[in-house]
């Protein structure tokens, strides 16, 4: 009888479900949009129960999109969107909207922490370097503004809400758990840590962190009854999208590196010994990965949205180009023409990425990050601007892979992004290293599957597990003529965003007053 994993990904935006076999073969999806509420212009949240319905409605076009049956799903795991606070009360409903990732309104505590040495204090027990939205300081946010909330309520993570609804278990595992308060070490919650942040209070909140393989119970009869799962189906704990979206490419022994082309840009380097000491101090995340590997992991709190965002703007004229082509042409095939024939640089323009409410968090945390285009002239089109953004995400990739002290040969590469052959060239020529697409597009449905798949017994290890799923499909090899290049305008990247910091201050302080 064949067997078959479901991977459920609760992303920022988009839930998605996918169906694998043993094989790793994405049998069929489903997806559905989740509004992001923008209360001002630096907070961002997400009704918990619209989540929950999109991931409802994801599996079940998954299941009907397919020839396989219900029954024949033998495990189902879930990852998501990392950090953020999901707070769930006393009677199991959510405690208000839940607060995102890329929300800002944690920001002075994070500058507060960094100035005042907090960060430093519990760096190399937490390995965890927060930033505005991490749960650490929208909790600690919380203390401060909404104590009478946290009373009997219970913090969960995106995936662990998927999770509690579709069980009725209300846990978490370490990957999450990093980010907030652990050492990454032992896996579980750390007293020095949450008292470093001024959570020792909170920590009534915190849910137990269980193994990702843990069998945290079977698909209720109520979430039978909604997703078109057969009652009782297992359910295996999962991880964060970060390690889960690593596992789905294929990083499952140490030295393996993934970068996710994504919502968020996220770089990772798997790892079986710490050290010591964590590199780089105070900044990024070590996140617990199989039983013996840990992720270190520096993140762009905004990825393909910079494209998104000039699309959005300017990209009237290029969508009305594509279509006078004819329909055999895509407009994103036609953006790659666009990008290819602007010439490496962008004629000298720049974009540094930090679109994000947030700011930024890797390579350095600073929540008043704000994006900006510098080098333009009279001269400059459009085209030269939409290569300046492509090039733009590239260097802030690399910004984040330069930090990590670990030697890197090859990039898996997914995301959005990596959809792009174009833009997977630029990464390779700025990078300076061999670029790999693996085959597939749900990288964290797929993790989630894998997790699964080891928890059932389908799989060993998540090596081998790993080993079964996953396949290449392009290889993309650095350029060294372009990479000398793009090695001089790096220099540049890197110079303008260190010398911004108090600029971006000054206009967040402005415009905060407003």
């Amino acid at each position: 009888m064949p067997q078959y994993l479901l991977g459920i990904d609760a992303g920022t935006s988009v839930i998605k479900a996918a169906i694998f076999d043993e094989h790793g073969n994405e049998l069929s999806r489903g997806a559905h949009n989740v509004p992001i509420v923008n209360p001002t212009t630096y907070m961002a949240e997400e009704d918990m129960e619209t989540v929950w319905v999109a991931a409802t409605l994801a599996i079940r076009d998954a299941i009907e999109g397919s020839s396989v049956r219900a029954a024949d799903i033998v495990a189902v795991s879930a990852t998501g969107q990392g950090d953020g606070t999901w707070l769930v009360d006393s009677e199991g409903e959510p405690a208000g909207p839940a607060y995102l990732w890329t929300d800002g309104r944690a920001a002075d505590i994070i500058d507060t922490w960094y100035a005042d040495g907090t960060i430093s204090k519990q760096f190399q027990i937490s390995g965890l370097g927060p930033y505005a939205g991490t749960a650490s300081a929208l909790l600690r946010w919380r203390v401060e503004n909404e104590p009478e909330i946290l009373e009997g309520a219970t913090n969960l993570w995106c995936k662990d809400w998927v999770e509690y609804k579709l069980t009725g278990d209300l846990s978490t595992d370490p990957s999450d758990a990093s980010l907030a308060g652990i050492d990454v070490r032992t896996r579980d919650w750390s007293d020095e840590v949450l008292a470093a942040f001024g959570l020792t209070d909170a920590k009534s909140v915190l849910p137990e962190p269980k193994s990702p393989i843990t069998n945290i119970g079977g698909i209720t009869a109520e979430a039978a009854g909604v997703t078109g799962l057969v009652e009782g189906t297992p359910v295996f704990k999962g991880q964060m999208d970060i390690t889960a979206s690593s596992l789905g490419v294929g990083v499952a022994r140490p030295g393996d590196c993934m970068a996710v082309i994504g919502t968020a840009g996220i770089v990772t380097v798997a790892t079986d010994d710490l050290g010591d000491t964590i590199e780089p101090d105070d900044v990024g995340w070590v996140i617990p990965h199989s039983p013996t590997t840990w992720i270190r992991a520096l993140g762009m709190n905004s990825c393909t949205p910079n494209v998104d965002w000039y699309l959005r703007e300017f990209g009237g004229s290029f969508r009305r180009e594509a279509e006078a082509r004819g329909p055999q042409f895509t407009f994103f095939e036609y953006l790659d023409e666009v990008v290819s024939s602007v010439p490496v640089g962008s004629r000298g323009v720049m974009f540094h990425g930090y679109t994000a409410p947030g700011g930024e968090r890797a390579p350095f945390v600073k929540p008043s990050a704000r994006a900006s285009f510098i080098g333009i002239t009279g001269a400059h089109t459009r085209n030269d601007l939409l290569r300046a953004v492509y090039e733009g995400v590239a260097y802030g990739i690399r910004d984040c892979l330069d930090a990590i002290p670990t030697e890197v040969k090859v990039v898996r590469m997914a995301g959005g992004g990596a959809n792009s052959p174009v833009w997977a060239q630029i990464f390779a020529d700025v990078l300076g290293r061999q670029v790999v697409v693996p085959a597939g597009t749900e990288f964290g449905a797929k993790g989630a599957a894998i997790v699964a798949g080891v928890g059932v017994g389908m799989f060993e290890s998540y090596e081998q597990g790993a080993d079964s799923t996953v396949n290449i499909l392009r290889t993309y090899k650095p350029k060294k003529k372009r990479t000398a290049l793009y090695d001089e305008y790096f220099e540049i990247y890197k110079e303008y965003r260190q010398a911004m910091p108090s600029i971006w201050d000054k206009l967040q302080a402005i415009t905060r007053r407003g």
